[in-house]
């Protein structure tokens, strides 16, 4: 691989070392980002405890964790989500991925698994339908332990629109606002009518208000490319192509992006990281 840029080379050689199933990657480059950074966390000795937060899929379902298969045996993933909870389990039972799938709202973790209850938190694509999602932010924090990991995608709110598309989204919200919905809390402000992305730094900010330590947040799966529809193999490498030209075009054109992914991290009480030192 002489002459490839050295971003692109490291993202080629981590996914050979990796174990994921490469031949089912995710759809966009931003959940393969993702995967490889998850499977980067697993011990070899033990499980890692995982939450999906939003794991209900109408298309697709489970397709974040297909991947992730042959490496199943080191992770004890729990799911929640407010609809389309039996695709997931359906697809979770035909793929022999254990799974403990429940019904449940981002805006409520905490009330329903207990502070610290969770090594890592896996969210894609649900951020972007919670009107409130600097909440859904707070309760990820909740759960996660001490050091736990924040794995994150959501629409890109830099994504330039044309106009039909600014007119349908704005439908939308106006819909999730309609007085007979205001009645019913959770599906107003965690459902799939709302949607309002939130730019880069508004997600960075957030996750920081939200007590957490940002390892990366980044703009993924550019437009063109994604719109070519890929296969796996193609999304590995533009995966490559994205982070070789952040490193040798830092502030390329946000709204040429379609995803945001966000790495973070729970910090450890000062206690815990002068003894580890």
């Amino acid at each position: 691989m002489d002459g490839l840029p050295a971003a692109a080379t490291r993202v080629l050689d981590e996914a050979g070392a990796s174990g994921l199933a490469l031949g089912v990657l995710p759809a966009n480059t931003a959940k393969v980002r993702l995967v490889l950074d998850l499977a980067s966390e697993l011990p070899a000795d033990g499980r890692l405890r995982v939450l999906d937060a939003g794991c209900g899929g109408r298309n697709n379902p489970f397709n974040l964790w297909e991947p992730l298969l042959p490496l199943a045996d080191r992770i004890e993933l729990t799911g929640v989500d407010l609809a389309f909870l039996e695709e997931t389990r359906a697809r979770a039972t035909e793929l022999g991925f254990p799974v403990e799938v429940r019904e449940g709202s981002v805006l409520e973790l905490e009330r329903q698994f207990g502070a610290e209850a969770f090594d890592a938190v896996a969210s894609t694509q649900v951020l972007e339908h919670v009107e409130e999602w600097q909440e859904a932010l707070r309760q990820v924090a909740a759960v996660l332990r001490p050091g736990g990991l924040l794995l994150l995608t959501c629409d890109s709110g830099e994504l330039r629109r044309g106009p039909a598309e600014r007119a349908k989204l704005a439908a939308k919200r106006l819909y999730a606002r309609a007085p007979e919905r205001l009645r019913h809390r959770a599906a107003r402000v965690a459902s799939g009518e709302w949607e309002w992305a939130p730019t880069r730094d508004e997600l960075e900010a957030g996750a920081r208000v939200a007590g957490l330590d940002v390892e990366r947040c980044a703009h993924y799966a550019l437009r063109d490319v994604k719109d070519a529809q890929g296969g796996p193999g193609t999304r590995l490498l533009a995966l490559a192509l994205e982070e070789a030209l952040a490193e040798e075009r830092p502030g390329f054109d946000p709204a040429r992006y379609r995803i945001l992914y966000l790495r973070a991290r729970k910090p450890r009480p000062a206690s815990d990281a002068r003894a580890q030192s």
